[in-house]
Formats: structure tokens, C-alpha cells, sequence
């Protein structure tokens, strides 16, 4: 599955040529199989390609200017790296939080905060943090790696 990258998307999407001959019922429509689709494999455990499907969803919910359909599809998408253990699962969970928030869904955000609880016991790694050392490995200044004595004076010249 595609990593997380929905804020990227280029503006020109927006204008492009396909996007302007489909008709927006039928844009609409897509968006909301996508994001159905995506229930469905989330509710059947097939949670890759629900991923799939739901960044599809939130990309067209994005195309459309569908802010609580983009909201949906991305808390969606958030549940599917949740259990994926994905820690970019936060990152997305609090986007979608966000949107919800703005919407005025207090039944989704307390969702959003219960599965942020969740990610928080059950992912170990942010997707911010250093951990592939571990701490007691790492020399501290002034110390050589594989060492607990300092490295020796050195004279300084002036």
C-alpha cells in the first residue's frame, strides 16, 4: 500500500482534463463506492486493500472539495494503519481528527481520540523517532563509541 501522501497531491489534478469530462453525480458516486468498498474490506479484515480504497476515497472526497467525506475516508484509513500497526496511523488519525473536529462530529472525534489511545499503547515507534540505536549504546560527548572513558585530553593550539 502507498504511504501516506494525500497532502501532496499536485493542484493541477484539481483542473485536469479527465476530471473535468466525468460529471460530478458520477464523481460523486465514485467517491462513495470507493469509500463503501473500503468498509467492506476494513469489516473483512482484508486491511490492504482497504487502504487502498480508502485513499482513493479520500482523494476523490479531495478532488470534489468534500471536506466530511475526505474526513470519513481518512479516519478510515487511519483504523486500516492502526491495524497495520503503521505509526504514520497517528499522523492520519489526527489530520482526520482535525476535519472532524472543524466539522462539528464530537461522536468521530471522541472515535478518533479512543483509536489515538489505542496507537499509543499498541505502537512503540512514532514516526518522528530515532530508535535504531539503543540509548545506552549511544556515546555521550566526548566519549568514543564502544568506550565508557573519555577520549584523552587534546591539546588545543592557539
Amino acid at each position: 500500500m502507498p504511504a501516506y501522501k494525500l497532502r501532496s497531491l499536485p493542484p493541477v489534478r484539481r483542473e485536469s482534463q479527465v476530471i473535468a469530462v466525468v460529471p460530478m453525480p458520477e464523481r460523486v458516486a465514485q467517491a462513495a463506492s470507493a469509500l463503501a468498498t473500503a468498509e467492506e474490506l476494513l469489516a473483512r479484515g482484508l486491511l490492504e486493500q482497504a487502504g487502498e480504497r480508502f485513499q482513493a476515497a479520500a482523494r476523490a472526497y479531495d478532488e470534489l472539495g468534500d471536506a466530511a467525506g475526505g474526513a470519513r475516508a481518512l479516519l478510515g484509513l487511519g483504523r486500516v494503519l492502526l491495524g497495520l500497526e503503521d505509526p504514520v496511523c497517528r499522523e492520519v488519525l489526527e489530520d482526520a481528527g482535525t476535519w472532524l473536529e472543524d466539522l462539528g462530529d464530537e461522536a468521530a472525534v471522541r472515535e478518533v481520540d479512543g483509536l489515538l489511545r489505542i496507537a499509543e499503547r499498541s505502537i512503540d515507534e512514532s514516526p518522528r523517532s530515532f530508535h535504531a540505536i539503543p540509548l545506552h549504546d549511544v556515546p555521550q560527548r566526548g566519549q568514543v563509541r564502544g568506550s565508557s572513558e573519555p577520549p584523552p585530553a587534546v591539546a588545543h593550539r592557539k
